[in-house]
Formats: C-alpha cells, structure tokens, sequence
C-alpha cells in the first residue's frame, strides 16, 4: 500500500492519461452533435485526478525513509505533473478543434 501512495503519480497519471487520449478519439462525434466542448471537460477533469496523484506521491513519504523511497516519491511525483501537462495539452486542442472539423 505504501509503495502505491509512493507510485501514486506514475500508475495514476498513466491511466487517466489512457483514458483522455481514448476519449479524444470517441468524444469528438458526440461533442458536434451536442456543441458542448465536453473533451475540455474530461481533460480538465483527469488532469485534476494526475495532479492530485502526483501530490500523492509527494506527501506519501516521510521523514528519514530511505533513499529509494526518496526516488520513488520523487519519481511518482515528476511522472504525474507530466502527465498532467500532456493531458493540459490534449485539453487545449480540443478547444482550437472542435468535433465537427475531423
């Protein structure tokens, strides 16, 4: 369980990042339909999930643990504000290009 909270940013991050890159490519049909810029939405919304995964990581280690559990809070970290920024830039596509322009 420790190790989870440690990876927190990185399994967490990668999924959510699975799963808006999935949604950006069965969204768009419906978001031209309804006009409602709902792969903003989910992307805003995943993102929000990497960057809470990624503070996970960060708070889940503690005082004077060794250093790989350094690394991996560390590392946990890193990967979820990675993430969450590839999902920001995914997000800031589908504003510039609706549904109805694929």
């Amino acid at each position: 369980m420790r190790r989870f909270l440690l990876l927190a940013g990185l399994t967490v991050g990668g999924i959510v990042w699975g799963t808006n890159t999935q949604l950006g490519e069965m969204l768009p049909y419906s978001e031209c339909r309804t006009r409602i810029a709902l792969l903003a939405l989910t992307s805003l919304a995943v993102g929000l999930a990497s960057i809470a995964a990624a503070l996970l990581s960060w708070r889940g280690r503690k005082p004077g643990d060794a250093a790989v559990d350094v690394f991996l809070s560390r590392l946990g970290l890193l990967a979820g504000l990675l993430f969450a920024f590839a999902i920001a830039l995914q997000g800031a596509a589908s504003l510039v290009l609706t549904g109805c322009e694929r």
